[in-house]
């Protein structure tokens, strides 16, 4: 019941404990009755209404067989697809692995063997039940040859080759979402909506309904109308005109526009901005010219002033929220360090051809990073070409000397989210067991000066006036079918409220 998730948040509390369906029914018809007679306070939990959204990126498909591999187009598809489907386990607000459609789970001593145990009674949105057979074949496509997937009693059985010790919280992020297939090859899932109309060729909007048989209780909003490609400018301005009550907002606005009278949210740092080099290429083999541009680099104003105050410099790959340890990497600017290391290189910069530095041109956030480490290098005496391409285009990117990358931290537990951040920049595939081994891994591509860290800049949004409960985790995301929608005033044009 979503009013019991509501409750349960405001104190605090770790998990959602399952009650029965009699249960649910009674406490909805309390909660009806009591708006019906206008005794509930005006902070009470309401039923109905529309909420809508902007987001800035194009999502062809939530089909978790179709995953994208670019970092910030799977964050919106993941934020898309947790509003149709539930996975097997999900993250409390403080990043531990709780109950979701597995209601409990065990392993053997290797930790190669798992057995989640379904919840029961849940149907998806179509009515089809949910099965071990239906959640196994949904998880074996995702998890791919490497894990032998089957269904036993009321059970999945997942088995690898490999341990697996943080498997729960694996399954807990990313693309493991479980899908039914209907005839007609279409997708349905046990969440809190199921989508009404999904947009034709270039067509941006999607509709969600609320789904009546969502296994945890009926969403506050009837509906949710989400607008794809909307321009990041526009956004705010959405909020104050009434066009949308959730938009999403770049690191650069936030405080401008919060300064408006706009309602401002941001998560803890998520997003990992780093610059990655290509070992291949002549010009940056030598180790002192990469620890020459790391020093160079004067990540306090990138934070301060290119990204507003929204985000934390960063000498490591993890955020100190996640990993605890992010301060005994040193980030300071050292310019004579870095002029230091070139001179030992006895290389005549004034004579090279300029470094090429490639980011994404469609990412306005990182050609103004990109930008500014241009200046940092100069002032240090290396030349540097911007070249701004569009990733994941049909046009194979050109050969870089130093690439710069924006990669999302998807998941609050270091032992999943470490050795996806690092496969991410090319590095090799890890598996990590103790707080040890997260450490090294984490130092080595640093100490090599094969990634430079630069920033974490955390993920914003614009909320309207009517948004009750808007509540997503301290590493971003949407908790919608927590919110509800209260009466309003409807701002005039301009922003003034009548």
């Amino acid at each position: 019941m979503r009013l019991i998730a509501y409750q349960l948040h405001a104190r605090g509390s770790k998990a959602i404990a399952p009650i029965s369906l009699t249960a649910r029914v009674i406490l909805t018809a309390v909660t009806m009755l009591a708006i019906a007679s206008g005794a509930a306070a005006s902070t009470s939990p309401k039923f109905g209404g529309v909420l809508r959204v902007q987001i800035s990126e194009h999502v062809a498909t939530v089909d978790p067989r179709q995953w994208p591999s670019d970092s910030l187009r799977a964050m919106a598809t993941e934020r898309l697809a947790s509003l149709i489907f539930d996975r097997m386990v999900r993250f409390d607000d403080h990043g531990l692995p709780q109950p979701m459609l597995a209601v409990s789970w065990q392993h053997d001593d290797n930790l190669k063997r798992w057995q989640f145990r379904l919840r029961e009674g849940v149907k998806f949105s179509d009515g089809s039940p949910l099965t071990p057979e239906t959640a196994a074949m949904a998880l074996q496509q995702l998890l791919g040859n490497e894990f032998d997937v089957s269904a036993i009693s009321d059970s999945v059985v997942i088995q690898a080759d490999h341990s697996l010790p943080e498997f729960p919280s694996q399954l807990a992020a990313g693309r493991y979402f479980i899908f039914h297939t209907a005839d007609d090859g279409s997708l349905t899932g046990t969440g809190p909506f199921r989508v009404a109309a999904w947009p034709a060729d270039s067509a941006s909007k999607i509709v969600f309904l609320a789904n009546e048989m969502c296994w945890a209780g009926r969403p506050f909003v009837d509906k949710i109308e989400l607008t794809m490609d909307a321009d990041p400018q526009q956004q705010a301005n959405a909020i104050e005109f009434g066009q949308a009550e959730v938009v999403e907002l770049q690191a650069s606005q936030v405080r401008h526009i919060a300064q408006r009278g706009v309602r401002t949210t941001s998560s803890d740092p998520v997003d990992f901005f780093a610059l990655r080099f290509d070992m291949a290429r002549p010009a940056v083999q030598d180790a002192r010219i990469r620890e020459a541009i790391s020093a160079a680099i004067e990540r306090a104003s990138i934070a301060d002033v290119v990204l507003q105050r929204q985000g934390a410099q960063a000498a490591s790959l993890l955020p100190n929220w996640l990993s605890g340890y992010a301060f005994l990497f040193p980030s300071a600017m050292d310019l004579t360090h870095s002029k230091q290391m070139l001179t030992a290189t006895r290389r005549d910069f004034s004579r090279s051809t300029p470094l090429v530095l490639v980011y994404d041109s469609a990412d306005v956030e990182l050609r103004a990073v990109a930008e500014r480490v241009a200046v940092n290098l100069k002032e240090a005496g290396i030349a540097v070409q911007l070249s701004g391409q569009i990733t994941g285009s049909a046009t194979k990117l050109s050969a870089a000397d130093m690439r710069l990358m924006r990669q999302r931290i998807d998941s609050p537990d270091i032992a999943v989210a470490l050795p996806a951040l690092l496969a991410s920049f090319g590095e090799p595939s890890i598996v990590l067991e103790t707080p040890e081994q997260e450490y090294a891994a984490e130092r080595a591509p640093i100490d090599a000066y094969r990634i430079i860290p630069l920033v974490h800049v955390s993920e914003s949004y614009g909320v309207g006036p009517q948004v009750r409960d808007w509540m997503p985790p301290r590493w971003g995301g949407w908790r919608l079918e927590d919110v509800w929608l209260a009466t309003a005033p409807v701002p005039a044009p301009g922003g003034i409220t009548p």
